[in-house]
């Protein structure tokens, strides 16, 4: 009879409307929690016991006087942000029945798969955007970029250095190959342009100097690491898919063999956001940037440590980034012409 008569009385006190049940807690003070936060918005609430069997005794609050859904599902979010309690919607339904919903729509899963346009844009995100890469390296007065490449040389594998400076103007070019390829010294500046190897000192073409040295320049050596927005605006919009094939990660693009040349595909790291390999089509065949060891040198450059490259012709080389410096200024003497002798660094 007592139950009946507190099912009734909660019946009558909602009826034809609704209301919301927080969860239950053997802690009174949870429920007294939310029924605090309720009454300073000005809802009608109150605390009720309830017994449940391997539970025992819970406490609940019970927020009432509701006339539809919508106000009672505003008024569920906004006691959950403020008590962090989650709240149950109840109606009454026909034949004196109760209905009974989560007062909040379900969160959105978490992990939920990506799409191609949610990779690309969290790529991007993770290479500082267009603030970064080539245009860094564009606005810095000097830049100092020094590697090692090994590779195969008549029928040898070979470990050369080089190093790298540049300002607005001059460049300087040092290439170190411990006796397996000349070692040289390259030095182009407005006045001329000056080449050191085999103890001699040879006076070239400016313009011809400055394009051997800047073969040599991280945006070429690194390729798209440091040019990701013109990795994926080369793509005609509409083009990029998500493609099988990642080994870890996602891969975007337009697909392994694309009809025509250019970009084919790149796999992007599904927690850093960085890229891991990037794949184009040339006139002569598929080339591949493998890319590991990414770290932050300067704040708006991460930089690969190490660099994969498969050629079309099938030959490969290995490049592993020991500097990469954005500049104020180059130490005095960079740009300072070779002497006779000067053939090494």
């Amino acid at each position: 009879m007592f139950t009946f008569l507190l099912l009734f009385v909660q019946v009558a006190y909602s009826a034809g409307g609704w209301w919301l049940e927080s969860a239950s807690s053997p802690d009174r003070e949870v429920a007294a929690a939310v029924e605090a936060a309720a009454r300073k918005d000005g809802f009608a609430v109150r605390v009720v016991k309830r017994f449940r069997l391997g539970e025992g005794w819970t406490h609940v609050a019970l927020v009432e006087g509701f006339a539809d859904e919508t106000s009672a599902g505003v008024a569920a979010a906004r006691l959950r942000k403020e008590t962090g309690v989650a709240f149950t919607l109840v109606t009454e339904s026909g034949g004196g029945k109760l209905g009974r919903t989560p007062a909040e729509p379900e969160a959105p899963k978490k992990n939920a798969a990506p799409s191609a346009a949610s990779t690309v844009a969290r790529c991007l995100e993770a290479h500082g955007g267009g603030a970064a890469g080539v245009a860094a390296l564009a606005r810095s007065p000097g830049v100092h970029f020094r590697f090692l490449r090994e590779f195969s040389l008549d029928g040898k594998q070979v470990k050369v250095h080089h190093e790298y400076w540049r300002d607005a103007t001059s460049r300087r070019l040092v290439v170190t190959g411990g006796g397996m390829v000349t070692d040289s010294v390259l030095v182009v500046t407005s006045a001329g342009g000056w080449v050191a190897a085999g103890g001699k000192v040879e006076e070239r073409d400016i313009g011809v100097l400055v394009s051997q040295a800047d073969a040599f320049a991280p945006e070429v050596v690194l390729g798209a690491a440091l040019d990701v927005p013109s990795l994926f605006e080369g793509a005609e919009p509409g083009t990029l898919m998500l493609l099988e094939g990642a080994e870890s990660g996602v891969r975007v693009g337009r697909g392994e063999d694309p009809q025509g040349s250019g970009f084919a595909f790149a796999d992007v790291h599904a927690t850093t956001g960085l890229l891991q390999r990037v794949r184009y089509v040339t006139d002569a065949g598929p080339v591949v940037y493998t890319y590991g060891e990414w770290s932050a040198p300067h704040v708006a450059l991460p930089v690969p440590g190490v660099v994969a490259v498969e050629h079309a012709d099938g030959t490969t080389e290995a490049i592993r980034v020991e500097a990469l410096e954005l500049l104020d200024s180059l130490p005095a003497g960079t740009f300072s012409p070779p002497e006779i002798g000067s053939s090494a660094p």
